[in-house]
């Protein structure tokens, strides 16, 4: 068996859409002498993220991604069924149950609303306009 430190580390790549607070975590966690990862790359859906600031800080490379694609040409379909579009974290509520749940988040990480689940026979159907910045 490989021991994955010192120069066996795995690179990794972190998806962030936010304030970086998973990320410090992660970067604190490869800094470990035993850590078996090497954090190479940070990606984003918000060039904004403020936790792109933190990953330079520690001379991680960034890359907001989403935006480049999406004006390569490809399709808000494609992108949905590709991507998860810059979500980094999700609840699947029933719609009812909302407000209840609101009252578990700080104001500085209030849910909101993506999407629902319906039953049909397409696997993704776009209702409205979709943003692909903040």
């Amino acid at each position: 068996m490989v021991q994955l430190t010192g120069n066996n580390l795995i690179s990794t790549a972190v998806f962030i859409s936010g304030n970086g607070k998973n990320l410090k975590s992660l970067i604190n966690f490869a800094k470990k002498k035993l850590s078996p990862i090497k954090i190479v790359l940070v990606v984003s859906s918000d060039k904004k993220a403020q936790g792109l600031n933190y990953a330079k800080i520690n001379n991680i490379k960034t890359q907001s991604i989403f935006n480049w694609i999406k004006n390569q040409g490809v399709e808000n379909y494609e992108m949905l069924k590709t991507f998860n579009c810059g979500v980094g974290f999700c609840l699947i509520i029933n719609y009812k149950n909302l407000n209840r749940v609101k009252k578990f988040f700080s104001k500085e990480y209030q849910p909101y609303i993506i999407g629902k689940i319906i039953s049909e026979k397409k696997k993704i159907k776009i209702d409205g306009k979709i943003h692909w910045q903040k």
